[in-house]
């Protein structure tokens, strides 16, 4: 291990540990087990039909803070397929998540009844939030 490596390596041990923690937190004063997580954000997700027009309602709970007027995308990776939705609305912005020390960012996006019927947790590997110029990976949660 180099100088740097001597300096900085424990100090991101220490970053994964706290990130852990914090993701751990969020798991456990939620209802319900989420779809996804990331390094430092938990996803929640459900389906709304509404007039005909089905929608995944989306929860985003950690360290991601974002206020847009241009939507978001969100792509999901499976087994056999990707999927590539927009946002319902082009304009949203997250909230303080009080005492997570964090926020929450609500985003619905539009799907095809026939991408519900496809989409099924055991199939999907990962699962990409574009919004503005960030981007967020998550990988889909199996409680263990």
């Amino acid at each position: 291990m180099g100088v740097f490596g001597k300096l900085f390596g424990s100090k991101q041990i220490e970053n994964k540990e706290e990130d852990e923690k914090y993701i751990e937190s969020i798991i456990t004063s939620g209802d319900g087990e989420p779809l996804a997580v990331s390094t430092s954000n938990v996803m929640y997700a459900g389906y709304n039909e509404l007039g005909g027009y089905y929608y995944l309602q989306t929860f985003t709970i950690g360290r991601l803070k974002t206020k847009t007027k241009n939507g978001a995308k969100l792509l999901i990776e499976g087994n056999d397929y990707t999927l590539s939705l927009n946002s319902d609305m082009l304009e949203f912005e997250c909230d303080p998540a009080h005492p997570l020390k964090g926020y929450v960012t609500k985003i619905d996006f539009e799907i095809e009844k026939s991408a519900v019927e496809k989409l099924k947790k055991s199939t999907m590997k990962q699962v990409t939030l574009s919004v503005m110029k960030k981007e967020v990976v998550f990988t889909v949660y199996n409680k263990e």
